[in-house]
Order: structure tokens, then sequence, then C-alpha cells
């Protein structure tokens, strides 16, 4: 009994640490920076950096944390796929709140949520609805209504999941309730993308259930709820119009179902029109061609329906398009790709299609069987019967307080030195796991490697197709200037089409020997202002469709170039200060004559280029890639090539920028 008093008053004598403090400043421009790696496609250097930046900083905070393993579980469910790195994570979150829940409440009911989203990635829908209803129940007694409407939609998802869609459409429902106590300040998530997809969800439902009427009810109640919202948030203009052409897609495959030509090809040519684009719901826009397609194929449409196949084709060739996310998108293509060669009358081609349909079908079927076949109202009884078992094991616990209290005072020695013995083996497992690491990194390198090999034959081949179709054109083009009768503006165009044609073969030999430099090139006296002059023009029309103007000031100066190569160089500056210009800029292009030589220079107003990037933006394989203020993707050739071309004249070339305030390219050639 003195033992167990001392041990009472030491307790009671030293306080509970306090948790550090956050660092939300901080951590806030390491979460940006992450994101930014995220959206130029680079989820595992998003991974890698925010274990570096975390590491580097000496204490942070519980929440700072949190964020951390927030965000990896993002990367690790939705964009790096990997379920088992994902769970770490999210254990994690439980292991830092250990003892914390009523402080961190928020925090808390994610992680429930977070281990809900990994149970629904990894299909088992029993333990991802178990999840769920733990998080809103926690909430219930914790948090907001508001919070309960995400917990109530994940449980209508794992319905939805499992096709029991008449059981799913009241957790919706409740959803779209507890969203309407949502507080003007909760943020766009709550006030709009919430409420939207649940009605969504709800329309399909219905539509699945076999109850067209109800989901076209509230498919339009959606649309009508986006049409009075979207003024309210107009900095998500983007997302708002990708969301519009989802629902679109949604009535169209409804539509056209129910056999109605007319609007099914409206709604469906609209989403696709809306989501075909970088930056919107992509993924999307290929479920609506498939929907598309399918319409054209049952209504013997066979052009465009093969123009739609082919365009899926593309996407499915793709980066994009390799993702396990795309699986059913592929499988369905197969199909599509059948019923179109079969009603063409077509069976030799369409067979291979079918084939590979129900080989993909029949490898879904045997994993979707059982998990679809379990009955999720088990998790009720579950969480039941462990409510019980915590009730009984307090009781005991209270039971035997006194009695574990004076055994602990003869077990203090054992206890030492089982934890030292816990550790040892714990050290040994940890040597052993870094061993593992190593021996993976190795053979992820070895894979990059490989791939950065095969990166350069595609490349290699794509150049060497590409020369029969531009020759093609090149030859059409002198063909018809040889006509009688053309006039001057037709003579004109085509002369440009010529020398555009010659120029681009030129440039498709120098990308199939792009690592080699340029060498012996055949110069010969270019007036610099017809070159100038002839690029300005050429890219006119590219200026246009920004709304932006060119301006050329130049001097009649005549020197030694290589033609083709010298208009290579200057139409990429051009095109560059275009792509990187905003709507309605001026982009003016000027060139001086100096004592040995020539300077020209195109200066933009356009989004500049930082200085961190500046030496990079020449590197041929370097990562200073951007996309244009319209979309236009970059691909880090131009101004490499560019640079080989300028210095193998004996010139030079570099940039003068500003983020955010413009750039001038500065090409300084010698007069002899």
């Amino acid at each position: 009994m003195l033992c167990l008093a001392y041990t009472l008053i030491a307790v009671s004598c030293n306080p509970v640490p306090e948790p550090p403090q956050n660092h939300k400043a901080h951590f806030d421009t390491v979460i940006n920076q992450a994101s930014t790696f995220i959206g130029n496609g680079q989820p595992k250097q998003a991974a890698v950096y925010l274990d570096s930046a975390y590491h580097s900083f000496a204490n942070p905070g519980v929440k700072d944390t949190y964020r951390k393993y927030e965000n990896l579980i993002n990367i690790y469910l939705h964009y790096d796929f990997d379920t088992d790195k994902a769970r770490l994570y999210t254990d994690s979150i439980f292991h830092i709140l250990k003892g914390r829940e009523t402080l961190y409440k928020e925090e808390y009911a994610n992680g429930l949520f977070f281990l809900g989203e990994v149970f629904m990635a990894e299909k088992r829908y029993t333990e991802a609805f178990k999840s769920y209803y733990d998080g809103r129940s926690f909430a219930l007694k914790n948090l907001e209504d508001c919070s309960l409407s995400i917990f109530s939609n994940k449980m209508g998802l794992v319905r939805f999941s499992q096709e029991q869609y008449h059981k799913a459409i009241p957790y919706f429902k409740e959803a779209i309730e507890e969203n309407k106590d949502c507080k003007p300040n909760m943020g766009f998530d709550y006030l709009f993308i919430s409420p939207q997809a649940y009605m969504n969800t709800i329309a399909m439902c219905f539509e699945r259930s076999g109850h067209p009427d109800s989901a076209i009810f509230y498919y339009q109640k959606a649309l009508t709820f986006i049409a009075e919202k979207k003024g309210h948030f107009p900095k998500r203009e983007t997302f708002i119009s990708s969301a519009s052409g989802v629902i679109y897609g949604n009535l169209g495959g409804i539509y056209s179902k129910n056999n109605n030509y007319d609007q099914a090809e409206k709604y469906l040519t609209q989403s696709i029109a809306i989501n075909d684009h970088p930056g919107y719901d992509i993924q999307d826009a290929q479920t609506a061609k498939l929907k598309l397609a399918e319409l054209y194929i049952r209504h013997s449409d066979f052009e465009k329906a093969d123009r739609l196949l082919n365009e899926l084709q593309v996407y499915l060739s793709s980066k994009a398009g390799t993702n396990q996310l795309n699986f059913d998108t592929r499988l369905n293509w197969f199909r599509l790709r059948y019923e179109y060669h079969d009603k063409r009358k077509e069976p030799l081609t369409a067979y291979p299609y079918l084939k590979k349909y129900h080989k993909g079908r029949d490898s879904i079927y045997k994993i979707d069987k059982h998990q679809k076949n379990i009955d999720i109202d088990q998790a009720f009884k579950d969480t039941a019967q462990k409510y019980r078992m915590t009730l009984l094991n307090k009781d005991n616990q209270l039971k035997t307080a006194y009695l574990s209290a004076a055994i602990i005072c003869m077990l203090m020695v054992m206890i030492i030195l089982f934890f030292i013995w816990h550790n040892l083996k714990r050290s040994r497992k940890l040597n052993k796991q870094i061993s593992e690491q190593n021996i993976n990194m190795q053979q992820t390198l070895d894979s990059l490697e490989q791939s950065q090999e095969e990166n350069v034959r595609v490349m290699m081949i794509v150049a060497h197709d590409l020369r029969n179709p531009i020759g093609n054109i090149t030859s059409i083009a002198n063909l018809m200037l040889t006509e009688q009768g053309r006039s001057e503006d037709d003579l004109e165009m085509l002369g440009m089409i010529k020398t555009s044609g010659q120029n681009s073969l030129f440039l498709v030999n120098d990308l199939l020997k792009s690592n080699s430099k340029i060498e012996n090139l055949q110069k010969e006296p270019v007036d610099l202002y017809v070159l100038l002059n002839y690029c300005v023009n050429l890219l006119r029309h590219k200026a246009k469709e920004k709304n932006q103007q060119l301006v050329l000031h130049a001097e009649q100066v005549t020197i030694p170039l290589n033609m083709e190569k010298m208009w290579r160089v200057m139409s990429n500056l051009i095109g560059n200060a275009i792509k990187f210009s905003p709507e309605s800029a001026t982009i003016t292009v000027r060139m001086k004559e100096k004592q040995d030589s020539v300077l020209i220079a195109v200066a933009d107003h356009g989004i500049g280029v930082p200085t961190a990037i500046q030496d990079k933006i020449f590197d041929m394989f370097g990562q200073a890639k951007r996309s244009g203020t319209a979309g236009e993707q970059p691909f880090g050739l131009g101004l490499a090539i560019s640079k080989q071309i300028i210095e193998t004249h004996g010139g030079k070339i570099w940039v003068e920028s500003e983020a955010g305030k413009g750039s001038i390219f500065y090409v300084e050639l010698p007069l002899y």
C-alpha cells in the first residue's frame, strides 16, 4: 500500500506535458509546394518533398503532423495508388491523436473518414461502412451537423457500390438535409461541391434501379442548383462548368437508353465540349464519348461512331488513359468496337474485341461477386457488440485497479527488462526494413533508367513517321504553285505552306539526331527583316486566337545564316510569347544593328520566368516546363534546340524576366 501511495503522489506531481505548438504559416507553404508537384503530375516527388520538409523541421505540432499525413493519404489514394501506404499514414493519424481525440475532434473524425476511404479503395465494403458509421457517430457528439453530411454521403456510396440503390438513396437525402446547416464561411466544398454531388448521385441511383423519370428530375434539380450558385463563386468557374458537363453526360445517357436520339446527342455533345480539355474532367468526357458512340452505333451512324472510338483509343493509349481508374472505360471500348464491326457485318474484325471484353469482364466479376453479396447490416451488429465489450472491459478494469497497482511495484524491474528486449528486437526489425527499402530503391532506379531509354526510342519512331505526311504536304503545295490562274493571295499562302513544310522536315531530321550537336551549318546571306516579317505573318493567326497583337520593328540587315534553322528559332520565341501571354496582350519583336552584331528582342507581358528556373529553360531535359495561359501544353525542347542553333552560329541567347510582369528573350548574332 505504501508503494501504491507513492506511485499516485508521483503521478499527481508530474504535469502532463503540453503538445508542441503548431506552425500553420510555415506548413501552409510546404503543403502548397507539394500541391504544385501534384498539379504538375509528380505525386512521387510531392511525397518525397513532404517527408524532407517535415524531417528538416525540429518540432512540428500535432496539427502540423496531421496535415502531412492527410496529404500523403490523398497522394496514395488518388494519384500514386498504394493502399498499404495510405493505411500506414491513416494509422499514423490515430497514433498522434491517441488520448487527444476530444482535443482534436475534427482531425480524429477525418481519420475515421480516411480509414473508410482506404477500405473503399480495397473494396472491403463492410469495413468501410463501419468506419464511416463510427466517424458519423463521433461527429454527431462532437461536431456541427454540417460535418455529418460527408459521412452520410459516404455510407450511401458504400450501398451504391454494392448496387443496393434503394438503400443508398435515404443516406444521400439525409446528407442534403445535414448540408443545409452549413454556414456561409464553410467554403466551396461544403456550399457547392457536396450538394450538387448528392443530387447527382441520387439521380444515378434512380437511373440504375430503373426509374428514369425520377433520375431526370434529380439531374435537372442539380443543374438548377448549379445555375443558382455559380454567381457566388466567380473564381471557381472552371470546376462549376466541369460539374455541369458531368451532369449533361448523365442526362444524355438516360435519354440514350430511352431511345431519344436528339436529346441524347444534345446533352452528350455538350458534356464532351465542356470537359474534354485540360483542367476539366477529361475522364468523364471519355465516359460521355462511350455513351455517344453507343448511340451512333445503335442508329448506324458509323462515321461519327468511328471518330469517337478513335479519339477514345488515343486517350486510352496516353499516360492518363493507362491508369487503373480507366479499366471500365477500356472494357466498354472493347465492347463498342465489337458492336461497331458486328453491325457492319465484319465478324473477323469484331471477334478479337469481343474476346478481350469477356476476358476483362470475367476477371473483375470474380472479385466483385463476393464483395457485393456481403450483408452490410452486419456492420451495425459489429458496432453494437463492440460497444457492449467496451462496457464490460471498463467494469473489469474498475474491479482490478487496486490489485494492478500493487502488482506494478513488484513487476517494475521485469517491465524495464522487457522494454530493453523489445527495443533490441525492434531495432533488428528496422534494420531489416531499411535493407529491403534500399533494394526496392535500386530496383526503382533501374526501372526509371529503362523508362528513359524507351521514351527516347518512342520519340525517334514518332519523328521518323512524321516525315512522309509532311513531305506529301510540301509536294502537293509545290504542285499547286505550278498551276496557272491562281491569285496572288493563293500563291502567297501556298508559298508559306511549302516553306513551312520544308522547315518542318528539317525539324523532324533534327529530332532524329536530337542527342547530337548541330554541326556543319550551310549558311547563306539572309535579310533578317524578311525573315522576321515572315515569322510574324505566319504566327499572326495564332495570336488572333487570343486577341493578341504582334508588332515588328526591324531594319534591312543581311548576314550569313542558315535560313531554316534561324526561322525555327524566331518562330519558337514568338510562339512562346503568344503561349505565355494573356488575352489582348501586345508582343513586340525588335531588331537593332550594333557595331559587330545584330540584336533581336522578343518582348511580352505574360506570366514571366521565375529567377529560380531561368537557367533551366534552355536545358534539353530540364524540369522547367509550364503550361500556357490558355492551357497550352509544353514539351520542353524548343528553347534547348534554339540555344544549340544560336551557339552554332557563333551567337548567344538569354532572357530577362520577372515573374508576373513578362519576359524579353534576346538573340545576338555576329554580322560576319
